[in-house]
């Protein structure tokens, strides 16, 4: 429950499929009267196959909180994969929440289906008593197939009722549920010297192939020949004449939901199954006159119109798609789903996904969505949109609104080949199902955008630090001697433009053997990188430092200070690292600064740090001498 509303979370796929989209917004309907809301969890798939993709879709379902959620609706047939719809009711009984199925039948839910065969059997019976025919055909479906069978044994058992003769063999024929074997099994019929009065059909698919069929061939229907069907689909009203057939209408599964609903907790009646009766469609196909009649024109406009409607938006997302693979930041990618195309959505990321520096394919992020996620886009904020982190727990912005909005709130999984990225959130402020046909389109524009987008930002990561390796002391922060080139370069040429003088500075760390012998080799790499961070911290931002190899540092800089104020700056830095690191040694460095004016020696690497090398062995030997004479004094 959510503030005032308890919420429903219906568990579906393909929800821009017309099957899918009318159960979602019959429910909608239905129980936003007793002051339910529906939340959607969507996959684009039926998950049939576990695919890599499908296992990515998945993840949708661990948004579903039984501490916010009041029933769980499964809509079985459009579930394939029933390892899945088992963790979906596992997860809803240890919160002890109700679980409902359509569909299905399991002894731990409430199933509720269409009564197949007591609909078939209308349409049968309407046949053979209102219309008194005996001479009766089945076009049935598969042989073999359920479906098939079950109105196949309709058919038989209405006519042992009425005392009319069956023969398999002439009163049953095979359509396989769709158009091309049908019309070769209604061609077949046609070349006998017989034609039954009547063709019941298993499906409407078949039914309106039979219509075709035997119009094609100069047979009248219904004159001659009376033809039924079965499922209700929107193409028996385009069919000449018009199907007599059956509609599955979930519009009545929905109040018989609500109305279990309604039942005290200790009355659900878990394990129990409904059937609901389809309701009979009349239409000239058996005889009658009478059904709806549906303005042909306006519906081909309409379809006209979501066909190329359908082209141009996903020419838009994938144009759409193609800039956020470009951008350059998260920001940018973000506000290049303004558009006018894209509206009441919202686009959460996991917070791990939108950190460069995280391998994509690392699958010990893949678990779950965190405490904390990224919103990347929100349609109904103003723009530019800015990225920002959001609570999980809180599911998207605007929830306290979406809710009083009373439309669905549907939930898609985002992923990168399987990889979950986050998911997006949809709360169409219509029922118009073309919004429910962007679903998909936007769905695969961002899992294929996002996921190379992320890709490619971690292959930047991945490529910048490799060049730091190579260019970059590990150790000590400072150049590498084969990675300085560039910035030496740089720098050689701005004093060559500007006639300014070069300084150089030679430094060798005192006593290192002696600090690796009696205090370990991570001491020795203490006072390396403290000897490193004297020489950088007392140099201007735009000096070259670089550590030649071993204890060995080299600086190349501009600088007006005189040769001797640069070494007593380094000398006192140590000094500084040695009163505030507490170690049992001392860190000196011997120093050598060498300066040249000559600009011909400006492009002469090894000429210069010969120079200062020069000067730092002195700095070396006018120790040991005043060592020596330490000595001397004390003896």
């Amino acid at each position: 429950m959510i503030g005032k509303y308890k919420i429903a979370g219906l568990c579906i796929s393909r929800i821009h499929d017309d099957s899918a989209h009318e159960i979602t917004i019959e429910l909608n309907k239905t129980l936003a009267d007793i002051g339910y809301r529906l939340f959607v969890f969507h996959t684009t798939s039926d998950l049939f196959w576990d695919t890599a993709s499908e296992r990515g879709e998945i993840t949708v379902f661990d948004l579903l909180d039984f501490r916010t959620v009041d029933v769980l609706i499964i809509v079985d047939e459009m579930i394939k994969n029933k390892k899945i719809v088992d963790k979906l009711i596992e997860k809803a009984e240890i919160f002890d929440k109700p679980v409902i199925m359509i569909g299905g039948s399991r002894s731990d839910a409430v199933n509720i289906g269409f009564d197949y065969e007591s609909g078939f059997e209308t349409v049968v019976r309407h046949v053979v008593e209102y219309h008194g025919i005996t001479d009766l055909h089945f076009m049935a479906g598969i042989q073999g197939n359920d479906f098939s069978e079950a109105r196949l044994n309709v058919f038989k058992r209405v006519l042992e009722e009425k005392n009319i003769p069956f023969d398999r063999e002439t009163m049953v024929s095979y359509g396989d549920f769709w158009s091309v074997p049908t019309a070769a099994a209604c061609e077949r019929l046609l070349e006998r010297d017989h034609l039954p009065k009547a063709i019941i059909c298993a499906n409407d698919s078949m039914a309106v192939t039979v219509c075709n069929t035997l119009s094609n061939s100069g047979v009248k229907v219904p004159d001659e020949v009376v033809v039924t069907g079965f499922d209700g689909i929107l193409d028996i009203n385009f069919s000449s004449p018009r199907i007599t057939s059956c509609l599955c209408c979930y519009g009545d599964i929905a109040k018989k939901i609500a109305d279990l609903l309604a039942l005290p907790d200790e009355e659900f009646p878990t394990g129990a199954n409904f059937l609901i009766a389809p309701r009979i469609i009349i239409n000239e196909s058996c005889g009658c006159s009478g059904g709806t009649i549906i303005n042909v024109a306006k519906h081909l406009s309409d379809l006209h119109s979501r066909f190329y409607r359908y082209k141009e938006e996903e020419k838009s997302f994938n144009e759409i798609g193609v800039r956020i693979l470009s951008s350059d930041n998260l920001k940018s990618a973000a506000n290049e789903l303004s558009s006018n195309i894209i509206y009441n959505m919202r686009c959460m990321l996991k917070k791990d996904w939108t950190d460069d520096t995280v391998d994509p394919f690392d699958r010990s992020y893949e678990r779950g969505f965190g405490d904390t996620l990224c919103v990347f886009f929100d349609s109904d904020a103003p723009p530019p949109f800015a990225p920002h982190d959001f609570p999980a727990k809180g599911l998207f912005p605007g929830l306290e609104v979406a809710l009083l909005t009373g439309y669905p709130i549907i939930f898609t999984a985002l992923n990168f080949l399987d990889i979950s990225m986050g998911y997006v959130v949809f709360n169409f402020q219509s029922y118009d199902i073309q919004n429910y046909e962007k679903i998909p389109q936007i769905v695969n524009a961002l899992n294929n955008s996002l996921g190379a987008y992320r890709t490619m930002r971690y292959q930047k990561h991945i490529t910048e630090q490799v060049r730091m390796l190579s260019q970059y002391d590990q150790l000590t922060g400072l150049f590498t001697r084969g990675g300085c080139t560039r910035s030496y370069n740089r720098l050689i040429d701005k004093l060559d433009r500007q006639s300014k003088p070069i300084t150089v500075v030679m430094m060798d760390l005192d006593r290192l053997k002696y600090i690796n012998d009696n205090f370990g080799h991570n001491e020795g790499d203490f006072a390396i990188k403290s000897t490193a961070t004297a020489l950088k911290s007392a140099c201007p931002e735009n000096a070259v430092c670089i550590r030649m190899g071993g204890d060995e540092m080299v600086a190349f800089l501009s600088s007006s200070m005189p040769v001797e104020d640069i070494k007593l700056e380094i000398e006192a830095r140590l000094r500084s690292i040695n009163r505030s690191s507490g170690k049992p040694y001392n860190i000196s460095a011997s120093i050598g600064v060498y300066r040249s004016s000559d600009i011909s020696e400006l492009g002469s690497f090894e000429g210069l740090i010969k120079s200062a090398d020069e000067q730092m062995y002195e700095d070396k030997a006018r120790k040991r001498r005043l060592a020596a004479e330490q000595r001397k004094d004390s003896e």
